[in-house]
């Protein structure tokens, strides 16, 4: 089991991976992509001379391949492969080609990779360390098999999957660019967010395992390029190139301006990196999987392979936010359990805004984009991640009671938490909670947003009424990260609900990802 040092007390980078990471962030590189950027290896190598020795072999990095960027046939559709899994290099059931796209967005997103992510040099150069087995990691658009040639569902079910961009009237267009947009700005805005505290992972494994969700949510956002870029029927008469528009307008975004919410929240430490995988991640799991029937078929063709690399981001979150719980329940590591709850708190209600109104959804339904309403796919994912919760608290309760099964560690669960009493040993406090879907929300339901709803769904009042922005936001202050409530984002909440309270209107933007 890992180990998770203090937060409070961290020391420099101790190995040569992490003084990389370091270097380049100080002086990013200027070299052209598909070579190694070994200026700041060797800078690395020169101030670590006894760690290379102690970790790792002291012979020079092997270049990067080319082809690693721009493969062969580039602009082409190159014969058919099998993913494979995460666990002992076994086939899964993905079958997909791989296609690039225009040298010109190929080249635009090949820099913002090189001012947002510079440390995919350094994880290509380790891959087969960190990920022995596993097919080397390529820019490439994935264009998997369709689960049906005609449309599964909504008022054009049975006729046949949607290939041009211009066979979709009016709406159904626009709708269905608003989602590839906002499915787009989701992979760029992770890409920024983990690399805000890469540096705070606690060892090199974890490390590498985030420098690969980041190359593979590059990966993704590249695949939404591809969707646009390689149906000219994009542009339309009148309506001028809406592919190019939405690519310039993905290319300038940046934390802050990301179109959904949890992606304008910059991450602080390792447990943020933690429990939005476990989290956040999970959501995007939901909208891959239900976008498989996806009315437009270069979509849905898109889904498969994305889907496969989202499962290795939801597993590390899971590890990460067990191994932090139970490092805190033995007094150890650099996180309390109320620094992990206070983290849910922050992260959970923003994972519900991503599905978008829970009472509508019927829109998407209709077009043949999704088979499910906002509100029954956010019910499953509340459930979903209630089971996340639950097994932690096993793990942690079976920590102070090894032998307990874990169906007695469950029903000891639910009896603290229903009584609010400790029982066996095992606190309320020892435990951690999933909120309310009403608390702490900015958009939704009229009756949840704004409104002044503390972590277990209670309406904080005073004198019969609803208590004000002021007590609200001290309420909060109690329940969330300490340096969260310093950042833009709670800043921006801070002036909505104010303004929310003074106006008595919902003053949200229609934001959603469906």
């Amino acid at each position: 089991m890992r180990t998770f040092s203090s937060r409070r007390n961290r020391s420099p980078p101790t190995t040569i991976h992490a003084t990389c990471l370091h270097l380049i962030r100080l002086f990013p590189p200027r070299l052209k992509f598909g070579q190694l950027s070994g200026h700041y290896m060797q800078k690395a190598i020169g101030f670590q001379h006894a760690l290379v020795r102690r970790r790792i072999s002291s012979t020079a990095p092997r270049p990067i391949p080319a082809h690693c960027f721009l493969p062969p046939a580039c602009g082409k559709i190159s014969p058919s492969r099998r993913g494979r899994s995460d666990r002992g290099g076994k086939p899964m059931a993905i079958r997909y080609t791989v296609a690039t796209i225009s040298p010109k967005y190929h080249q635009a997103i090949l820099e913002w990779q090189r001012t947002n992510f510079p440390e995919l040099d350094l994880l290509l150069t380790y891959w087969e360390k960190y990920f022995p087995g596993l097919p080397r990691f390529q820019l490439v658009a994935k264009i998997g098999e369709l689960r049906s040639d005609v449309i599964e569902i909504g008022k054009y079910a049975g006729q046949p999957k949607i290939e041009r961009a211009a066979e979709m009237a009016g709406n159904m267009f626009y709708t269905a660019r608003r989602i590839i947009r906002a499915q787009c700005s989701t992979e760029f805005g992770s890409i920024e967010q983990h690399r805000m505290s890469l540096d705070t992972a606690p060892d090199d494994e974890a490390r590498f395992e985030i420098l690969r969700i980041m190359a593979e949510e590059l990966r993704h956002a590249y695949q939404m390029f591809w969707v646009l870029d390689h149906d000219p029927t994009w542009k339309r008469p009148g309506h001028g190139d809406v592919a190019a528009e939405t690519i310039e307008e993905l290319l300038a975004m940046r934390t802050g301006t990301h179109v959904l919410d949890a992606f304008n929240i910059e991450f602080r430490d390792f447990l943020d990196n933690a429990v939005y995988t476990a989290i956040i991640d999970l959501v995007g799991k939901y909208q891959l999987d239900m976008m498989q029937i996806f009315s437009y078929a270069p979509m849905a063709r898109s889904m498969g392979p994305m889907l496969g690399e989202e499962g290795f981001h939801m597993g590390f979150g899971r590890r990460a936010l067990k191994n932090l719980a139970l490092a805190a329940t033995r007094g150890e590591g650099a996180y309390s359990l109320d620094d992990i709850q206070r983290a849910i708190n922050k992260w959970y209600p923003r994972g519900l805004e991503m599905f978008g109104n829970e009472r509508s959804g019927e829109t998407a339904v209709a077009f043949g984009f999704k088979p499910k309403t906002n509100g029954q796919a956010q019910a499953e994912y509340i459930a979903e991640v209630e089971g996340i919760i639950e097994g932690v608290n096993i793990a942690l309760v079976r920590a102070h009671h090894p032998g307990l099964p874990p169906d007695e560690a469950r029903r000891l669960i639910h009896d603290v938490q229903r009584s609010g009493e400790s029982r066996q040993g095992i606190r309320p406090e020892d435990l951690l909670v999933l909120p309310d879907r009403r608390f702490f929300r900015r958009r939704g339901p009229e009756e949840y947003v704004f409104q002044p709803y503390d972590v277990r769904g209670n309406l904080l009042t005073e004198g019969g009424r609803p208590i004000g922005p002021e007590q609200y936001l001290d309420y909060l202050a109690r329940v969330l990260p300490e340096p969260y409530l310093k950042s833009e984002d709670f800043r921006r909440y801070a002036e909505q609900l104010t303004l929310h309270h003074a106006r008595g209107t919902n003053e949200t933007s229609p934001f959603w990802l469906a």
